[in-house]
């Protein structure tokens, strides 16, 4: 089996966002100790913080959310979902546990959503599964 694959999912553990009744929540990790996806949580600002972690909290604790302009699925393919607190998207997945791992992040600058970040999200996911 790849290593990068068997280890992927033991790196989120550090990064853990809130864990509730229904779901824990994690940002996804390269590493142990790094990151990128809480790196660019970290340079948000206050409002967005907060409203991510609201929504998080939200999900966590209730299992839904029902108002798709703050939460939907954007791959149903590849069962990739986002969070939207403001013009900031954060990807993330389901993943076995009741976890859910958010995989990156970025500004939204267009009326659609950027290709190529689903495809990072997409990728960052696929390492979680043994195919």
């Amino acid at each position: 089996m790849d290593i990068e694959k068997r280890h992927a999912s033991d790196y989120y553990e550090g990064f853990l966002v809130y864990s509730g009744e229904y779901y824990s929540a994690y940002f996804h990790a390269e590493t142990k100790g790094l990151s990128s996806v809480n790196d660019y949580f970290e340079c948000c600002d206050d409002v967005t913080q907060a409203s991510l972690l609201f929504l998080v909290k939200r999900i966590a604790d209730t299992g839904r959310i029902y108002d798709e302009t703050k939460f939907r699925i954007e791959d149903r393919q590849n069962k990739i979902y986002c969070f939207k607190p403001k013009k900031e998207r954060f990807f993330c997945f389901f993943f076995t546990g009741k976890k859910i791992i958010i995989t990156s992040a970025y500004t939204k600058k267009r009326q659609k959503f950027d290709r190529n970040e689903l495809r990072k999200a997409i990728r960052i996911r696929n390492k979680y599964f043994v195919v």
